[in-house]
């Protein structure tokens, strides 16, 4: 049992950046800094002394079961939205669903600025008070997983910024993957938690830390108004790369080369799939012929690409960042390809000729483009759920690969369409 956490653990690290991670335990140590909970430090690591006198050790481990019941809380949100998420992945990563969460991520920023309030529930008031008189490690588990609930009124943007997040990262996966993306979930919001929690670890672990930390003061108000406009900032960012009908290459090229974990982004007019999900099991299924008009030259038919050994059809679109962030490693393979006559086709989703061909101007394009522009083919014909997605054809017509990246194994995989595997 503890083998196979362990494997989960190592895997989900595995999946993303390490950066993510410490991002997420640095916002949780700042938004400790904030009015609502750096004020009432000394609070808590008096209530810690009172039950352990001047025992350090005692008072260490009161604060480390603190901390822990609080983190625990966070890293079951965090599981529960990635669990939520994974299963109605069709739902999450929408364009306009990712609208609604920039709109979110506004709102967030301005109750940090301070635009509006939001009242906490007499029902959390409640259970604090009655977890108050519980003592011993249990009972600085239990306060501090009721401190995780009530969250103060400048943490709980916050928060909710880091849940939305995750919700960006999610997948539309199965099986293990899908286990693996609910413990990257909780073990995200447990790293905020715990980074929220550290200063009251700290504390408890040596004497006079306390003393030397700075006063309470304006300068947490700065620290909460620069959560604001880095919250903000990320609206903005969002409510531009994110429209179907807007594109600045540069900037969104800048997203994407910054390793960002955002993870497929889900077509609005998703059906249900007509072709498998997978690359496991959709060996011998025929590829849907489909004629559309190319971004330069006259139409395209896919049917036309028989003489080839293969056909690549890669479905994308500009405001979609983890689609740029593949587009240098499709330009190396579409030249492998070229030298064993596979053909790559990038097919764009219902965005302007204009938005395209600024695009292909700026990342210097080698591969032709097609233009979807009523998504029939996309979310009709070939059931694309999510953006970025690869279809891999071989010269029968048969679909021998499906996923939302190419293969690790490209020669393999080249090997695989020209010889109809």
């Amino acid at each position: 049992m503890i083998e196979q956490v362990q494997f989960l653990l190592e895997e989900a690290f595995r999946q993303d950046s390490l950066t993510l991670y410490v991002l997420m335990f640095g916002g949780g140590l700042i938004a400790s800094l904030t009015p609502c909970m750096y004020p009432v430090l000394p609070l808590t690591v008096g209530y810690l002394g009172s039950q352990a006198a001047d025992n350090r050790p005692r008072i260490f481990f009161l604060s480390l079961s603190l901390v822990t019941g609080m983190a625990i809380v966070y890293a079951v949100l965090g599981s529960t939205v990635a669990a939520v998420g994974g299963t109605f992945g069709s739902i999450m990563g929408n364009g306009y669903v990712m609208y609604a969460i920039a709109l979110f991520y506004l709102l967030m920023g301005l109750f940090l600025l301070d635009a509006f309030t939001l009242p906490t529930p007499q029902f959390f008031s409640r259970l604090q008070a009655r977890s108050a008189n519980r003592k011993g490690l249990l009972g600085a588990f239990v306060i501090g997983g009721v401190s995780g609930l009530i969250v103060g009124p400048c943490t709980g943007p916050i928060l909710a910024v880091a849940m939305a997040a995750i919700t960006l990262t999610l997948k539309d996966v199965q099986g293990t993957a899908y286990l693996l993306q609910v413990v990257k979930g909780g073990l995200l919001l447990f790293l905020f938690g715990f980074g929220q929690g550290a200063l009251i670890i700290l504390a408890g672990a040596f004497a006079g830390f306390l003393s030397r930390l700075p006063k309470a003061g304006a300068w947490m108000e700065r620290v909460k108004r620069g959560f604001a406009f880095v919250i903000i900032v990320m609206a903005t960012l969002l409510f531009v790369f994110v429209g179907q009908n807007t594109d600045f290459p540069s900037l969104t090229g800048a997203l994407a080369g910054a390793h960002s974990s955002a993870s497929s982004v889900l077509v609005p007019e998703a059906s249900a799939a007509s072709l498998p999900r997978s690359a496991a099991d959709s060996s011998g299924s025929p590829a849907p012929d489909f004629t559309l008009a190319a971004l330069e030259g006259p139409q395209v038919t896919l049917s036309s690409y028989r003489e080839k050994k293969g056909v690549v059809l890669v479905f994308f679109a500009t405001w979609c960042v983890s689609c740029m962030k593949e587009v240098p490693e499709i330009k190396r393979f579409a030249e492998a390809a070229k030298k064993e006559n596979v053909e790559v086709l990038a097919v764009n989703f219902k965005q302007h000729k204009e938005i395209v061909e600024r695009f292909s101007r700026s990342n210097k394009i080698p591969y032709g483009i097609l233009l979807d522009t009523d998504g029939t083919v996309t979310a009709g014909k070939y059931g694309i759920k999510g953006l970025p997605h690869i279809v891999g054809i071989n010269g029968k017509g048969e679909v021998v690969y499906r996923a939302d990246a190419l293969p690790k194994e490209k020669t393999e995989f080249l090997v695989k369409l020209k010889h109809g595997l």
